[in-house]
């Protein structure tokens, strides 16, 4: 059910907390020796397409520079640098990349001006800061793209990680109206309730977290205390019945195609397509049901049974963002064997960043792709506490 070429054995490595921690230094050490007062860091082979001096939250500057200071912050490493000074010049460097792109006029959390305002305020809050990301979080009212990566649900995620810097009532009130509009497209179909997402000038009703039904939910399930009754009850009523409609049964466990509706063979297994994403997404809701709950087990089994991805230890479509399906039922179910595994695909994307490095000559300097992203991985397989960065913490 998932593609072998895509997967690589376990390798027989025990959980060495100290090993973690160490692999956590060495990837921000590097990235602080890495960069660069004009381009920032230099782009990576695996990231298609991507030149040195990308800005985003997802694969650039933004992404790597929150991640060092939230390591930092949180207590993983020793490691510190003082990005201040570079914030406006990061901001209006990625404005001009951002401009570049098909979806220039959304507020984007993971490529646009949004992220890295975000980014901003963590590290230099000031009402300007605020003022400019509730403007650019706006502009998503009543633009067409309903998906985490460029449009309203990172929108919305980007009001709940402000009401937390700022006790400001704009915040939830521009959420509620993104979430009425978010919830009166959801439609009802044979498949359950889906989104039809207008995306990359084709029409299709994804599942996934980054792009499709998983990443819509995630800001109503974050933002859970915001939801009217109304609304909290069409979502739980929504959720068990879309993922049951949608669960590719096998052997190993579940598996979810990337577009409701697909039939055959469910080839990715990895956060942003299949399994693991929708159980680090559903692993989160705020309720239960027997159906539900035995569908997350069923897609942590067959995540498990996947195995580390051959992409690498990143947390997109690699081993790391993948092992993050088990951390989060670690959290829900307290079952000790779901750390363990989470602590087992730690232990192999490490061995996996190490090789590709390597191979490069290079780290890979991204959030979402890269190896800062990994550590924050890391971190939360020591605590135990997932937080997947850009949707649970930023």
């Amino acid at each position: 059910m998932s593609d072998t070429p895509r997967h690589v054995p376990m390798p027989p490595v025990e959980w060495v907390s100290d090993d973690a921690q160490a692999a956590i230094d060495d990837i921000v050490a590097d990235a602080l020796a890495q960069f660069d007062q004009a381009r920032f860091w230099p782009a990576h082979p695996q990231d298609d397409g991507a030149r040195d001096g990308e800005t985003s939250i997802y694969f650039g500057a933004a992404g790597v520079i929150w991640a060092l200071n939230y390591l930092k912050r949180v207590g993983a490493t020793r490691h510190a640098c003082d990005f201040v000074p570079l914030l406006d010049r990061l901001i209006d460097a990625n404005r001009r990349q951002f401009a570049k792109l098909d979806y220039h006029a959304h507020g984007s959390l993971l490529f646009g001006d949004l992220g890295t305002l975000l980014v901003a305020m963590r590290l230099r809050p000031d009402a300007a800061c605020a003022d400019a990301i509730h403007e650019r979080a706006s502009a998503n009212n009543t633009l067409p793209i309903r998906e985490l990566m460029w449009g309203l649900p990172g929108s919305m995620l980007a009001c709940i990680f402000m009401s937390e810097m700022s006790d400001e009532t704009r915040w939830r009130e521009l959420y509620a109206k993104q979430a009425a509009r978010l919830l009166s497209e959801l439609t009802d179909t044979k498949l359950g309730p889906l989104w039809m997402q207008d995306l990359y000038g084709s029409h299709q009703q994804w599942l996934g977290p980054v792009h499709g039904y998983a990443g819509n939910m995630i800001p109503l399930i974050r933002g859970w205390a915001w939801l009217g009754e109304d609304q909290q009850a069409r979502v739980a009523e929504a959720i068990p019945r879309t993922l049951t409609a949608n669960a590719v049964q096998s052997a190993h466990g579940v598996q979810w195609h990337p577009v409701a509706g697909r039939t055959g063979e469910a080839r990715l297994c990895q956060h942003c397509h299949g399994a693991p994403g929708m159980v680090t997404t559903f692993a989160d809701v705020p309720f239960s049901t027997p159906e539900l709950d035995a569908l997350l087990l069923a897609g942590g089994e067959f995540t498990w049974h996947a195995g580390p991805l051959t992409k690498g230890s990143n947390l997109c479509h690699g081993t790391g963002g993948n092992g993050y399906a088990f951390l989060k039922l670690h959290r829900r179910t307290r079952d000790e064997r779901w750390l363990a595994r989470a602590r087992a695909f730690a232990m192999a994307a490490i061995a996996q960043c190490r090789q590709v490095r390597e191979r490069y000559g290079q780290g890979r300097y991204s959030l979402w792709t890269g190896d800062v992203g990994l550590a924050a991985y890391l971190w939360d397989c020591k605590t135990g506490e997932p937080r997947f960065p850009g949707v649970d913490v930023l």
